[in-house]
């Protein structure tokens, strides 16, 4: 293959790929590109809140490895993945994508790369009986090493432990810095960092004036790390709910999902963020909002490990979330809930402006290696 060909399609593939879903739109993934072959190393600095344990990391390179085949098969390209996870580290690539040509049809789903979004607005209904679920549980079957339960039934435990999760960001000092480090406030620091998480991504109704003075409200707490427990009754008394990160209620959507892990194995967890972008994009693409619930299951997985139980300790009543999320969704007790999302109908077309920002500084361009050409 050519190098200028090759380059042309790479160019090409980067903005679908550096749409994944990641900790608070972080983008801890650099890429380096040496002719047909990319290679994706991971900071550690930008990936705080998936690094205890780093497990979560590897199931976000899982995500990366699928939006990386899905793209090169829209370009005609096969992309041969090469994990290197055992002795993982920053200095050493996680995964090696060596692209060749092939004559094969390019995955539907590839057309939801550019379309993804996390849309936690109110829904307009859905129903767990519509075919997208039953696609989506045909994707699981294909997914050696995790697992997709659904469920329309949401008990009172689980709602109470889903809101306690998101509490625990702003209780715990190190996970609440590294949360509010990746919001952005102010349209200033959006044109400005290209990265982050858009305060209008975090409304739960459709933006109005108002919500201006809620973006300054945070942005002043954020500054000054001040987050007394009256702030949070504040600004849900003065905009609704959006001082909660997940609403009382999940009627209004179709259903709520967990992807499990057979086991906490390397090639499991990559299974699993494989099958979730997979979930991601067919949702999307057949019409149905997705917002990613990722506070409980982040805690029940280490927790469940014995590997990380500080945040247990401050709040002692998610210490049976594992059972909780158990008897929801009816797992196996040897399975490891890693992932959970609500799908349902949107209200509106999702706004422009709340999108996921993105930056083009996270790709290292670096001469050909013909060794590795196709």
């Amino acid at each position: 293959m050519h190098d200028d060909v090759i380059k042309a399609a790479i160019t090409r593939m980067l903005p679908a790929i550096l749409r994944i879903p990641n900790p608070e739109n972080s983008q801890p993934w650099e890429i380096a590109v040496h002719g047909a072959r990319l290679e994706v190393f991971h900071a550690s600095e930008r990936d705080r809140l998936g690094s205890s344990p780093d497990d979560l990391c590897v199931f976000g390179a899982g995500m990366l490895a699928e939006a990386i085949v899905l793209a090169a098969g829209a370009e005609g390209l096969d992309a041969r993945l090469t994990f290197q996870l055992h002795g993982r580290n920053d200095a050493q690539p996680w995964l090696c994508a060596q692209l060749a040509e092939t004559g094969r049809r390019a995955d539907p789903l590839a057309a939801g790369l550019t379309m993804r979004h996390s849309d936690r607005r109110r829904y307009a209904g859905g129903a767990l009986n519509d075919p997208v679920f039953a696609e989506a549980k045909r994707e699981s079957l294909l997914m050696n090493g995790a697992k997709l339960y659904c469920t329309d039934q949401y008990p009172q435990d689980f709602l109470e432990q889903m809101q306690l999760a998101d509490r625990l960001i702003f209780q715990c000092q190190d996970i609440r810095r590294d949360f509010t480090r990746w919001a952005r406030y102010t349209d200033m620091a959006i044109s400005k960092t290209r990265d982050g998480m858009s305060w209008r991504a975090f409304l739960r109704q459709p933006e109005r004036g108002f919500h201006y003075l809620q973006s300054r409200l945070w942005w002043l707490a954020s500054s000054l790390d001040w987050f007394p427990v009256w702030l949070f009754e504040l600004e849900e008394w003065l905009f609704d709910d959006s001082g909660r990160p997940s609403p009382a209620d999940y009627h209004d959507g179709a259903a709520v999902c967990c992807i499990t892990t057979v086991t906490d194995s390397e090639d499991d967890l990559v299974s699993a963020g494989r099958l979730a972008l997979r979930l991601w994009l067919l949702f999307n693409l057949r019409g149905y909002s997705f917002q990613a619930l990722t506070n409980l299951s982040c805690i029940t997985y280490p927790h469940r490990l014995g590997r990380w139980d500080e945040p247990v300790s401050r709040i002692p009543e998610l210490a049976d979330s594992h059972g909780v999320m158990q008897r929801m969704f009816g797992f196996a007790d040897s399975e490891l809930p890693i992932f959970c999302f609500r799908a349902g109908l949107p209200i509106a077309p999702y706004p422009q402006n709340a999108r996921s920002l993105r930056r083009d500084d996270r790709v290292r361009w670096v001469m050909p290696d013909c060794r590795n050409s196709a």
